[in-house]
């Protein structure tokens, strides 16, 4: 039976469409998510087929105080899990980031014996590895980890040039390895060639929200840049809400070089999108993976990305252009170079997607398990 702890289940396909296709191959798993609000409980809810599975959503965090006092919020975590599992079936844990999760499996393990893996993912390096006084936990949640799953290869590049990571030796290398987030079925079904001609005026995207981390006032501003070169370029915004939304909306007030769209949840209608559409931008500051990129990829679009954020160095392809992202001139510098070697992108976005197939990567996590067990047996 396979534990997976996870903050953010109700919130996040990712984790549903691991789960469902875990599933599908046979393997028992308990899923626990800590929720903030009773709005959550049911949030991304599946029927397993395996009998012994299950779901539990347990609304026992606080918005304010948990935010802030990490290991109160562990400790209450922590008590709580053990009132709703039967660890004598748990056989591996699978704690879904480093801090939040994996402390929680650090002090199962060190209290059942239980083997675990943790994922490292954005917020984890972004932001609670900056946190001094949670420094030597970190370390101890991964010396004691049996696997270390980063979802890019540059967020493993990053992990292992930190100098205290450095410091522990090759056996953490060792315990690293590189499974990247699936793509949703839909766009593995629906495929369209790659784009090899610009439209007039050039098309831009941007899909998700209006937020600092998101960093869309750059790109505004970077658009602006080029247009005022002589540029003929729209970008089009899919989503929004955020904390910047309202500057945003400013900014290109009766500007018809940007359109709004709000959010757009049919996947025929963003196909269409996608299918008008020449270059996909966003330029986040802190990206863990990006599923948007993968999912404009497979409809042909070029993308344009963040240096060591998100899908940079996933693919060895041309699939785009890498930018600082922190810079308003990087950023139109790259949309121009876009715009001027547009023939020149290789990638296929049938080899792209086939990456992204949740079935493998499912198969992988699987294959994962199976080892972190007979490391276990193993004498």
């Amino acid at each position: 039976m396979i534990l997976h702890i996870t903050n953010d289940y109700a919130n996040s396909a990712v984790y549903k469409n691991l789960i469902s296709n875990l599933d599908q191959n046979g393997i028992e798993q308990i899923i626990y998510t800590p929720v903030k609000s009773k709005k959550s409980i049911g949030g991304n809810l599946i029927e397993l087929k395996e009998k012994e599975s299950k779901i539990i959503y347990s609304n026992i965090l606080n918005m304010h105080v948990d935010r802030v006092l990490f290991n109160v919020k562990i400790n209450k975590i922590y008590k709580d899990i053990q009132s709703k599992v039967d660890f004598k079936k748990v056989t591996c844990i699978h704690a879904h980031t480093w801090f939040s999760d994996g402390a929680i499996a650090l002090k199962l393990h060190e209290k059942y014996g239980i083997p675990y893996i943790i994922a490292v993912r954005g917020t984890d390096l972004n932001q609670f590895w900056k946190l001094p006084h949670l420094k030597n936990q970190g370390i101890e949640i991964l010396s004691h980890a049996t696997k270390i799953i980063f979802i890019t290869p540059r967020y493993q590049e990053r992990f292992l040039e930190l100098e205290k990571i450095k410091k522990l030796g090759n056996e953490i290398v060792k315990k690293t390895v590189v499974i990247p987030n699936g793509l949703d079925p839909y766009w593995l079904k629906n495929i369209e060639a790659r784009k090899t001609k610009l439209s007039s005026p050039y098309m831009l995207l941007y899909i998700g929200v209006f937020t600092e981390t998101k960093n869309v006032i750059k790109l505004v501003k970077s658009v602006k840049n080029i247009i005022e070169q002589g540029i003929d370029c729209k970008l089009t915004f899919v989503g929004g809400g955020g904390s910047q939304e309202k500057e945003i909306f400013k900014l290109i007030a009766n500007n018809l070089h940007f359109e709004f769209l709000g959010n757009v949840y049919d996947k025929n209608e963003l196909k269409s999108i996608f299918n008008e559409t020449d270059i996909f931008t966003m330029t986040s500051v802190k990206e863990t993976f990006g599923l948007v990129y993968a999912e404009a990829l497979s409809q042909g679009v070029p993308v344009l990305y963040s240096e060591n954020e998100g899908i940079d160095g996933v693919y060895d392809e041309n699939i785009g252009v890498a930018v600082n992202p922190r810079s308003i001139k990087s950023t139109a510098d790259g949309i121009k170079k876009m715009i001027d070697n547009y023939g020149q992108f290789n990638f296929e976005p049938k080899e792209i997607v086939a990456k992204l197939d949740w079935k493998k990567i499912a198969l992988k996590y699987a294959n994962l398990y199976k080892e972190v067990l007979n490391n276990e047996t193993t004498p």
